[in-house]
């Protein structure tokens, strides 16, 4: 049982000096930054543990030996959850599934798998898995279009790249067993419509080969490693509009149309692969036209079109992805379309003004110095720098909080001097963007929690995530594997934080680090209260929970946030959409009061507890 700090105060009265940042080290425990604010700061003297527990629990002068502080764990210090529910895509071919009974020897079932791809001449893996859902609900001028019981639209990433099995089943595979399991140029979008309750309506789910359709997927061969042209998927609903995301070398953006089959505005619209044959130039105002994707699995009543190619946002440098999408009202000219920006980064906290359907054309030369590495070749010819050259058009500076992010509301184990003091913190990497944002009025945020918001506006609150970065020593024989298992990499942790909602978006509050559990289990099934259709691979994310100073965490290893929207009809929830260790996905709601609640904990509520001997 550790301890945890009531960091509650607001931003300004928690800044450290640059004399004392600088003789901290840039890497200092969050423990000993609030030791210096708590003897700096009258007003912030209970930011130090030890002051915080002996003057809340004191018996005449003692401290009581019943009670301790807690450094929360991250299975425990996430937001309460209600209606779980896991997909599982009908439409893709049993043959392309792995069959549970191979779960046990699924290593020999890779192999079997990668020689099956060589001796017919195929590419990539396969079989297909599918995860990291994103969600939104459909706007009122795609609603028309389809059936009445859709709420939401549904995307998940469909690929044979998965993380379902135990670590020493990837290690124990060959080299090119192994990169043909990572290394797929197959990444396929999944879409379906699902009702108010999260269900996929039938006949209206499809498996899209977006790059194959756009003429964008790399040149391979049979046996390749490869990465694929797209990786993750996210869409966004923007001024009334559906938009489908994609991380590439940096991030590109489309927008999405749907109609139900044989609607008369898809019959006027051509085919993609029509337009983009392979190997062929299509002039710029060609692929300014929109087009339809044909499926290629599933599909019966639903007709996907995309508004024109793809355009690349450049703001983040070639390294940027997960860029948030969101929108505000345009405060100059209220009855225009609301001005939409792109969260490059979190904190500090970067965001770019779009105009998601204007680009300027960049020469290929321009494209290859931005993504030229030293050291590598100095030519490439990869059909994606098409979209490179396409530049989403901005507006104005990528803008920068001026304040200094706040410290989180409440501390994790991962803090605890006892378990890495000062630079040895696991979590370094800067969190990135998962899912953002759902707008909590001045109501909401006095729902719970110790916020006091009379005069400030509402916030925008998005999730974001951070790991465990792999680094080099990892791979030195002279390292222990005691100290690389202590610290294990490529481990997430997610936390909320909360911005203003114009220019330049300050931060105003962040959470700890939490994650979000597995399927339940009874037995070898997934409980009954978990919705959607069955996954089998819900049953194989225990595998890989989890893990930091040898300590396990009743969570996967990998708690991927993808989505975060407001629930259709109730603005008083959100759902979250998150993949669990690159296998599967799940949706689940939660109420807004509890995610304030994280942001903005009530100390006696939530950091003492007694201990039982």
């Amino acid at each position: 049982a550790l301890a945890l700090a009531p960091i509650q105060g607001e931003s300004h009265a928690l800044i450290l000096s640059a004399e004392k940042k600088k003789k901290m080290g840039e890497n200092a425990s969050l423990h000993d930054a609030a030791i210096i604010i708590a003897a700096e700061r009258k007003e912030c003297e209970l930011c130090d543990t030890a002051k915080c527990l002996s003057h809340y629990h004191v018996n005449a002068g003692q401290l009581s030996n019943m009670t301790k502080s807690r450094y929360w764990r991250f299975d425990r210090s996430g937001p309460k959850f209600s209606k779980p529910t896991t997909f599982y895509f009908k439409s893709i071919p049993a043959e392309l599934r792995i069959p549970p009974q191979r779960f046990n020897d699924i290593g020999r079932y890779f192999h079997e798998r990668h020689n099956y791809t060589l001796q017919n001449n195929l590419i990539g893996m396969q079989y297909l898995m599918e995860y990291n859902p994103g969600l939104v609900v459909i706007p009122p001028p795609e609603k028309a279009k389809l059936p009445k019981e859709a709420y939401y639209l549904l995307s998940l990433r469909i690929t044979p790249a998965n993380n379902c099995f135990e670590q020493k089943v990837y290690d124990q595979l060959t080299k090119d067993v192994w990169k043909a399991v990572y290394h797929t140029g197959t990444n396929h979008l999944g879409l379906a419509l699902l009702d108010k309750n999260y269900q996929v309506i039938e006949g209206y789910e499809t498996v899209l080969e977006m790059d194959v359709q756009l003429d964008l997927r790399r040149a391979t061969f049979v046996g390749s490693a490869m990465s694929p042209t797209f990786m993750d998927y996210r869409i966004f609903v923007l001024n009334g509009r559906i938009y489908l995301h994609a991380n590439m070398e940096t991030v590109v953006v489309t927008q999405l149309n749907l109609s139900m089959k044989g609607s008369d505005d898809h019959k006027r619209i051509r085919y993609c692969d029509s337009i983009y044959k392979i190997g062929k130039d299509v002039p710029d105002e060609e692929m300014n036209k929109p087009c339809k994707m044909k499926s290629l699995y599933g599909g019966q009543n639903l007709e996907v079109s995309i508004g024109s190619q793809f355009r690349t946002i450049w703001s983040g440098g070639v390294f940027g992805k997960n860029f948030a999408l969101f929108s505000i009202p345009n405060t100059t000219h209220p009855n225009a379309p609301d001005s939409v920006y792109a969260e490059i980064d979190i904190f500090p906290h970067h965001v770019h003004q779009i105009l998601p359907h204007e680009h300027n054309r960049i020469s290929r030369h321009q494209v290859f110095e931005r993504v030229w590495k030293p050291g590598t070749r100095k030519s490439r010819h990869f059909p994606i720098d098409t979209v490179n050259e396409r530049e989403m058009k901005t507006v104005g500076n990528v803008t920068e909080s001026r304040e200094d992010v706040p410290l989180p509301s409440f501390f994790n184990v991962d803090a605890h001097q006892d378990w890495f003091p000062g630079s040895e913190a696991p979590f370094k990497e800067k969190p990135h963007g998962g899912a953002c944002c759902v707008s909590f009025s001045k109501d909401d945020l006095n729902l719970s929690g110790t916020r006091n918001n009379t005069n400030e506006s509402n916030l925008l609150v998005g999730i974001g995530h951070t790991k465990v970065t792999w680094k080099p020593w990892y791979g030195k024989d002279h390292i222990p594997q005691k100290q690389k298992d202590r610290v294990p990499h490529t481990h997430y942790v997610s936390l909320f934080y909360a911005f203003d909602p114009y220019p330049p978006f300050e931060i105003r509050a962040r959470s700890g680090y939490f994650c979000l559990g597995h399927a339940p289990m009874i037995g070898d099934k997934v409980s009954p209260t978990e919705g959607g259709n069955f996954n089998q691979h819900s049953i194989l994310t225990r595998n890989r929970n989890l893990s930091q100073n040898f300590e396990n965490f009743d969570c996967p290893q990998m708690s991927f946030i993808n989505s975060f929207i407001e629930k259709a009809d109730d603005s008083s929830k959100t759902v979250i959409g998150y993949g669990l260790n690159d296998c599967t996905g799940r949706l689940v709601e939660v109420d807004k009061k509890d995610i304030v609640m994280l942001l903005y904990p009530e100390p006696l509520d939530m950091l003492f507890e007694k201990v039982t001997k």
